[in-house]
């Protein structure tokens, strides 16, 4: 649990990348944030929810108020409710004084809730009336109070699955459902995957007091063609651990040795797809046109659009560059 006030040191676009994707989550933040719109971020681990829900406080009318997190699966059911509503003097064994919840020390900002699948149903019902009624009753009670607070919801998994199998009320779904932002995962974004990858190791350079200058040619193919599970949150720990190895540039080594116990150098995207029963002619041709259009983001990126500049880095003709940008329909 933390709590934060004022704007967010880092543009959302350094954090999560530049694809075409994180643009369209950033028009969705931008649009939503000065509403009091209960917000649903859906998205793998990793992907970014409570950084997005950060940004969209950040924007908010309520920016200079506020902003508490809380990760619900990592709060046992016993003690979720007296957090969330306090309790007061005498509510239960222990409770030796009064203690207000999080939505009260939220109160005029935003409560932002993780793993929001994992409160109980119990808690589910609570929360449900706190949030129609706009008031709270404290755990041993009898008196309810009044709150102000937006409401930002996050889970891993989908909740309209959670609500089909029984385990989240519909009608709490349906309350917090009044907007729903979903995060792609990384392999879904490849092209971010290089210049996260810079971001990390100029990090990781400040941090540990070093200068790798880069990565190499079939280190960058190794960041593009890895699963990331993990997502954001794995790519960061990945890079910073090969920066930690390396002497000079980073190398494949590096990167196996942190994402994986095997040196097997078949790209899991590419076990993947055979698992799903494609050949390997069309294996090698995603393959190579996610590494293509990954590098000519990137490439062009590194030369603020500039289309020329770009093909000769690419060494490549500049009508070939043009030609590739309109079919992967890259903006420069």
């Amino acid at each position: 649990m933390n709590a934060t006030t004022g704007k967010c040191r880092d543009n959302i676009f350094d954090l999560m990348g530049q694809s075409l994707s994180v643009q369209q989550i950033r028009q969705q933040i931008l649009r939503v944030a000065r509403t009091n719109f209960t917000v649903i971020v859906q998205g793998e681990t990793g992907t970014g929810k409570e950084l997005v829900a950060r940004v969209i406080h950040d924007n908010s009318d309520r920016a200079h108020k506020p902003f508490i997190a809380v990760d619900c699966g990592a709060l046992p059911d016993s003690i979720v409710e007296s957090e969330l509503f306090g309790y007061v003097k005498g509510a239960f064994t222990g409770a030796d004084g009064n203690k207000a919840g999080l939505f009260e020390m939220a109160r005029g900002g935003t409560l932002f809730l993780d793993e929001i699948a994992n409160i109980s149903p119990t808690v589910q019902m609570k929360l449900l009336r706190s949030l129609q009624e706009r008031h709270i009753l404290p755990l041993g009670s009898g008196k309810n109070v009044a709150t102000d607070v937006r409401i930002i919801v996050a889970s891993n998994v989908v909740l309209e699955e959670e609500v089909q199998a029984g385990r989240l009320r519909a009608d709490l779904f349906h309350r917090l459902n009044e907007f729903k932002i979903y995060l792609l995962p990384l392999r879904q974004r490849r092209e971010d995957i290089l210049p996260l990858a810079e971001r990390f190791r100029r990090e990781a350079n400040a941090e540990l007091g070093k200068n790798v200058p880069g990565f190499s040619a079939e280190a960058q193919a190794h960041l593009l063609t890895y699963d990331w599970q993990g997502n954001v949150r794995e790519l960061r720990n990945a890079v910073r651990r090969a920066v930690l190895l390396s002497t000079e540039m980073i190398e494949c080594k590096h990167l196996r040795q942190v994402l994986s116990p095997t040196t097997d150098p078949v790209p899991n995207v590419a076990v993947s797809k055979m698992q799903q029963g494609y050949g390997l002619h069309d294996i090698v041709r995603e393959i190579t046109s996610h590494l293509e259009k990954a590098l000519i983001v990137h490439v062009l990126e590194e030369t603020q659009g500039n289309k020329r500049q770009a093909a000769r880095q690419l060494q490549i003709g500049y009508k070939t560059l043009y030609r590739k940008l309109q079919e992967y329909n890259i903006t420069a």
